[in-house]
């Protein structure tokens, strides 16, 4: 789908990449490294957890990649077989073509991915862009999702007016307007490796531009699993409190948690989500 080349520079995906591999190499060593073929490119996954563990899916968010949820991972993996799946084309280690938003390329796309690791069905969870496929795979295959955790998601409500602008311009400002963006998107308690490794990559990255179109309310309405959705007060990209008021009145089973001092860029959150997905896993479906 993309016309242009994901990165600016070779140069640039270069230093993105060495950072990444710095970040992984403190990951622990019980970490798996996985490549998974889909009908939408190559795909790599990172795993940590027990075999037969209830498998737990979590998807990062645009301009980013697995290394998002490196906080987050060792305690999932207490109770689950985490697979932090990193998205074709994002600033990761699988493919770089991009699949459409429109029609259902992210639910096949997802669809193929847990065809490969032989998974049946699986506890869910994304963040931001990833919530939003998460959304929509949840929509398109929701006997496929037995709890589904929504962490600033797209698809609910539109983008602030203006914040797409406000990206565009930071983008052509260099490493200056990249960390100005790091601070739109909220890093409040991120740490700084964290905070240096996204100015980097919105220095050399060229994010996606195509919207993803709002789920409806027929959409919203059908998804019969839990859902957890966790959203931060100071959100720049979304309003949280519509998210919060369209995903109440719309979805009969979902829990909600307004992060007063919270922006988009959600951290540390195993605390919240791990709870529910324990409790999904331990209560019977409907």
């Amino acid at each position: 789908m993309n016309k242009k080349p994901i990165y600016k520079t070779s140069a640039g995906e270069q230093a993105i990449m060495a950072v990444y591999d710095g970040i992984l190499a403190e990951w622990p060593e019980s970490t798996e490294s996985l490549q998974v073929g889909t009908r939408h490119g190559r795909t790599h996954v990172l795993a940590q957890g027990q075999e037969g563990a209830p498998p737990l899916v979590l998807l990062h968010g645009a301009g980013s990649n697995a290394l998002a949820w490196g906080a987050d991972m060792p305690e999932f993996a207490r109770s689950f077989r985490v697979y932090a799946v990193e998205t074709p084309g994002e600033p990761g280690r699988s493919c770089q073509e991009r699949f459409s938003w429109q029609g259902d390329a992210a639910a096949e796309w997802l669809a193929d991915v847990l065809d490969a690791l032989g998974l049946t069905q699986v506890l869910l969870a994304g963040i931001s862009q990833g919530g939003y496929i998460a959304l929509r795979f949840a929509a398109a295959r929701p006997e496929r999702v037995s709890a589904l955790a929504l962490l600033a998601p797209g698809g609910v409500v539109q983008p602030r007016p203006g914040f797409v602008a406000r990206g565009i311009i930071c983008s052509m400002l260099g490493r200056r307007g990249s960390a100005a963006l790091v601070r739109i998107m909220g890093d409040e308690g991120m740490p700084q490796v964290a905070i240096d490794y996204m100015t980097l990559i919105f220095t050399h990255f060229r994010s996606r531009m195509d919207p993803q179109p709002l789920l409806t309310d027929a959409q919203l309405r059908d998804l019969s699993m839990p859902v957890l959705l966790v959203a931060g007060a100071r959100d720049m990209l979304f309003d949280a409190q519509k998210t919060v008021e369209r995903l109440t009145r719309l979805i009969e089973r979902a829990e909600t948690r307004l992060l007063p001092e919270a922006g988009h860029a959600l951290i540390n959150v195993s605390p919240l989500a791990a709870p529910f997905f324990a409790n999904a896993t331990s209560t019977p479906a409907g």
